[in-house]
Parts: structure tokens; C-alpha cells; sequence
């Protein structure tokens, strides 16, 4: 590795040496300093022409292309002495809003957007970014249903169900047709509707969602249908009710 370092660097300083002097050979106009030569009172004075990146010499264009590096570097260096430092998984909560953030979530699983911007304070484009930050950290877990995104810690408290079933329950339509249903063992589309008490089509679109979760299973016998809650969430469902 050290070789082909300094190989390039030979190769590199060839090439400044080689178009450097063919450059003033060329007959490319050098610029010097307007204070160490002021142009003669009564001079014809003449705008410089801009030109681009690519109109340069080439010398000048491999010197810019070698400096990017160190000029990178450099700058970052410097976000470091304004006080700005690398997030990782080790600091990501050293940060008072996203412990805040965190803090909240923990102490309530599956809670949306909304409801941490208005509960806590936090402006909602703050809250946003703190919020991408902790799940690029794998600090917390977004689940989405019913077109909303929930808020989990990333950890092993909950499994896939269980945030399904709280996902549904934290919804008061949803928690009143799973209550009814668990009551009932077994209702029929229009009693449900009526227990409930919305339309056969508002029930639709909440039955929709819940069959898409697996909670909710549907039969449908003739022109009937009849809805019970799927045996695999049944019992954690009584436990949460």
C-alpha cells in the first residue's frame, strides 16, 4: 500500500511539473495582484471573462481534485470545535430533546406523532428530525396501520402481535368492535354495526383494517357474514381489555 502512495505521488508531481510549464508555454495569462500593479490612470479598463471548471488548466483542476480530501476533512474537523460531534449509538440519547422524545415512548408504547408533539412541546419539525435520528440509531421501531405511524422502543417488550393489538386498541372504533366481537363470540355484520353504532359501510372500513392485522376474522355463510376475533389474538385481547 505505502508504494502505491508514493507511486501516485510521483506521478502526481510529474504531472504538476509537465502541465505547470507547458501551461506558460501555452500562453495562459497569469493574474497578479491589482495592488502590487494599479492599472495607469487613463488605462482601458477590461471586465475579466469568467470561465469554467472544465476551461481551466489541466494542472490547476488535478491540484483542486487532490485538495477536496483535505478541504473535507479540515471542515469537519471544524464542526467538532463548534461543538457538533458524530451521533452513534453510544451518544444518540446524550442529546436533551431526543432523551425527552425517548422518554415519552417508553413510557407510552404506540403512540403517534401527534400526540408526542402535542404532549411534549417539542416543535414539530424538531421532533421530525429527532425522531429520524433515533431510528437510523435503532433506538426506536416505527409500526404503521391505518395509514398512521406508531412509535415502539426498539427492543424485545413487544412482539409483532403486540403491537398490532395495542396498535388497534389505542383506536376507540377498533377497541369497541374488538370488544363487542369478544363478547358476542360470534356477530353478524349488521348487529355489530348496531352495537357499535355506525353504518354498515363505516363498519366495512374499520373491519377492512382489522382483517388486514389478523385480528379479526370474517365468514360468510349465504348472504351473512359473521365476524369472530382470530384465535391467535383472542386471549392477548381479553388480557388487554
Amino acid at each position: 500500500m505505502r508504494k502505491i502512495l508514493n507511486a501516485f505521488a510521483i506521478l502526481l508531481l510529474f504531472l504538476l511539473i509537465l502541465f505547470g510549464s507547458s501551461a506558460v508555454s501555452a500562453g495562459y495569462i497569469i493574474v497578479e495582484s491589482g495592488y502590487d500593479h494599479p492599472i495607469p490612470e487613463g488605462a482601458e479598463r477590461h471586465d475579466p471573462v469568467p470561465i469554467s471548471f472544465w476551461q481551466l488548466p489541466l494542472w490547476i483542476m488535478l491540484l483542486h481534485i487532490t485538495c477536496m480530501p483535505v478541504e473535507t476533512l479540515v471542515s469537519l474537523k471544524a464542526l467538532t470545535y463548534l461543538g457538533c460531534k458524530r451521533i452513534s449509538g453510544s451518544n444518540v440519547l446524550d442529546h436533551e430533546i431526543r432523551l425527552k422524545i425517548y422518554d415519552y415512548i417508553r413510557k407510552h408504547p404506540c403512540v403517534h406523532y401527534s400526540d408526542i408533539a402535542n404532549e411534549t412541546g417539542i416543535n414539530r419539525g424538531t421532533l421530525r428530525y429527532h425522531l429520524a435520528v433515533l431510528k437510523m440509531q435503532n433506538v426506536i421501531a416505527p409500526y404503521k396501520t391505518c395509514g398512521r405511524i406508531h412509535y415502539f422502543l426498539n427492543e424485545s417488550t413487544y412482539g409483532e402481535k403486540e403491537k398490532a393489538a395495542i396498535a388497534a386498541l389505542k383506536n376507540e372504533k377498533h377497541r369497541k368492535i374488538i370488544s363487542e366481537i369478544l363478547n358476542s363470540e360470534r356477530i353478524t355484520h349488521g348487529e355489530l354495526a348496531e352495537k357499535v353504532g355506525v353504518s354498515p359501510p363505516t363498519i366495512n372500513w374499520h373491519i377492512r383494517h382489522l382483517k388486514e392485522q389478523g385480528i379479526v376474522r370474517a365468514d360468510t355463510d349465504g348472504r351473512h357474514t359473521t365476524y369472530c376475533i382470530d384465535c391467535s389474538y383472542a386471549e392477548l385481547m381479553h388480557t388487554m381489555l
